[in-house]
């Protein structure tokens, strides 16, 4: 059973992450358009995203840290570092490969 609460602890956790991390920066669509890339305020929005990967994860690391020590399982805080480092690795992605036209692909 206290493996069962962990995992949907551990689900809810990926869920209000995404919010969080929502809330501070905009989506990584957004991120990669070309509107975001050709803009003169480029470098100032990149600098202010990367303000909101730290709050995001602060927010969720901490998140899974109070869960950890309520369920008594380092699951919930090794997933919080998980969730935040994917969110991190996505907007950087995004900032450093913008979108194209990638049509002939389909």
């Amino acid at each position: 059973m206290a493996s069962r609460q962990a995992l949907d602890t551990t689900i809810l956790l990926v869920g209000m992450s995404s919010g969080v991390f929502a809330g501070f920066a905009p989506s990584w669509f957004t991120v990669a358009s070309p509107f975001f890339h050709e803009q003169g305020a480029r470098e100032g929005n990149i600098r202010r995203i990367r303000w909101a990967e730290v709050a995001g994860s602060a927010i969720t690391v901490a998140m899974g840290w109070a869960l950890a020590h309520e369920e008594r399982s380092a699951k919930p805080l090794i997933a919080s570092v998980l969730i935040s480092v994917t969110f991190v690795m996505g907007y950087e992605y995004m900032i450093r490969h913008p979108s194209t036209d990638d049509s002939a692909a389909i």
